[in-house]
């Protein structure tokens, strides 16, 4: 993760994929018949390396993205814009400089108190009328870029040194990002570059400020303490990024109520709905109660969430413990729940999933599950572990994890290291260093056999042991 960025451009990749295989990363464009395009992807098919020409991210070699600077577009690894890099704010670019609508790595962004001829030369975005760099009227946090001695005057909750490591409350620290997507009250230009999925801009002006997160946190905004976490919609809060800030995790599969949404197939619930507006009358979109009961996907038990699965209409019957350690509802009612141990079909939920098979799981041993390209709620249930979206949108079971560029909805679901921010809304695997952190081991959900082999323990435990088929990184209880 850079330190003072954590910005996404403006052609995501290409998301296409079928929910079973893996997914093509992009087009399969050479670059051209040249020799000095000199890459290729581990299919072997030919790609585009670091600082060779690109037309859009399908060009590039896994990991890679192609950057606009202007007069060409090139290859590039970092996540932040470069040098010549189209901008509108500091905070667009690696360097924390935007000149002229271009990131320059000839300079950063004015902080407070110092002298600006324009809004644009200003961290904050304002240049008061007396020809100083003051706090922007609309946010009441610094936004990334500022100049900080706490992480508590920033947005995201991060004041880093140069070198990306924790304020020492002295030196040029400045607010950096924590996630992949902006914190609320951060400055921002688009929606997808906020993590609640709205950036809130008045009528008339180009920059705005991420809104509000409301009721809990969404995934990627800053939540305290680490473990499992009420303030998180998910109940989920870690430092996967290795930053020092914890931010609140996505959990995998369908999104739980109150995340960010853009269509009705994206919630557990089944529906997307408008949770307010911005000052522009834009709306908030997020996914709603279900009602009654809590369907399949959603959180149940424990940091103060009901245990109401659907159709028990109470109890802790099908709220089970997912492969992050989060409890997550499984609909049935007097059946073999999908994920549970069976001998036959006819033991497992057959009324509530009509494709559901009583089949080896992704540790050999038989449990009802739904077959690859059967539509799921989150990878527990499908046979192969993973659920993600398809070109529709719509989440379907898959067995092989997904390559960079793939349509995703946690890391658990990635070959590579990072789900991360596609720039559209929605997000797709990377592996990415900036997008890493430092650890290398698994993230939460992914296999393992030992505790050493999961990042940020002891918070995250692996919960091997009799009676558990297919062990995973783990919250610890």
């Amino acid at each position: 993760m850079v330190a003072g960025c954590e910005c996404d451009n403006d052609d995501p990749p290409d998301t296409t994929e079928d929910g079973g295989d893996e997914v093509d990363a992009g087009d399969e464009n050479d670059g051209g018949d040249d020799d000095d395009d000199g890459g290729a992807r581990p299919d072997g098919s030919a790609c585009v390396t670091t600082g060779l020409e690109c037309t859009g991210d399908g060009d590039c070699c896994d990991g890679l993205r192609c950057a606009d600077l202007g007069t060409s577009r090139v290859c590039t690894a970092d996540a932040c814009g470069v040098d010549g890099e189209t901008c509108a704010l500091g905070s667009d670019c690696c360097s924390l400089g935007c000149v002229d609508g271009r990131c320059s790595a000839d300079t950063a962004c004015t902080p407070i108190g110092d002298a600006c001829d324009a809004d644009g030369d200003c961290c904050s975005f304002t240049c008061g009328d007396a020809g100083t760099c003051v706090d922007n009227p609309t946010t009441t946090c610094d936004p990334i870029g500022e100049a900080c001695t706490s992480r508590d005057e920033c947005c995201s909750d991060r004041c880093a040194a140069p070198d990306g490591s924790a304020c020492a409350a002295s030196g040029d620290c400045r607010c950096a990002g924590s996630a992949a997507c902006r914190a609320s009250g951060d400055l921002c230009t688009r929606d997808a570059q906020c993590c609640v999925g709205l950036c809130d801009i008045a009528d008339g002006e180009t920059v705005g400020f991420c809104a509000a997160a409301g009721a809990c946190g969404v995934a990627g905004q800053p939540c305290g303490t680490e473990g499992f976490n009420g303030s998180c919609c998910s109940t989920a809060c870690l430092d996967a990024a290795g930053t020092g800030t914890p931010v609140c995790q996505p959990l995998g599969g369908c999104r739980v109520q109150d995340e960010p949404c853009r269509a009705d197939a994206e919630c557990c619930s089944g529906a997307c709905e408008q949770a307010g507006t911005g000052v522009n009358g834009e709306p908030l979109m997020r996914c709603a109660n279900a009602g009654s009961c809590i369907p399949a996907g959603e959180v149940c038990g424990g940091s103060g969430a009901t245990s109401n699965c659907c159709p028990n209409g109470g109890g802790d019957t099908g709220c089970l413990p997912a492969s992050t350690g989060v409890r997550r509802c499984r609909i049935g009612d007097m059946c073999t729940l999908a994920g549970e141990a069976c001998t036959t079909r006819e033991q497992c939920c057959t009324e509530e999933y009509p494709e559901i098979t009583c089949a080896p799981g992704r540790g050999g041993t038989n449990v009802c599950c739904l077959p690859d390209g059967a539509e799921c709620d989150f990878g527990d249930t499908c046979c192969g572990g993973v659920c993600v979206p398809d070109a529709s949108g719509v989440l379907r079971c898959g067995s092989e994890c997904v390559p960079d560029g793939g349509a995703c909805t946690a890391a658990s679901d990635c070959c590579g290291c990072a789900c991360v921010s596609d720039g559209a809304g929605g997000s797709v695997c990377s592996n990415r260093p900036e997008d890493c952190g430092e650890c290398t081991g698994r993230q939460l959900g992914e296999s393992c056999t030992m505790d050493s082999d999961c990042c940020n323990t002891p918070v995250v435990t692996c919960n091997e042991g009799p009676g558990v088929e297919f062990p995973t990184c783990v919250l610890a209880p």
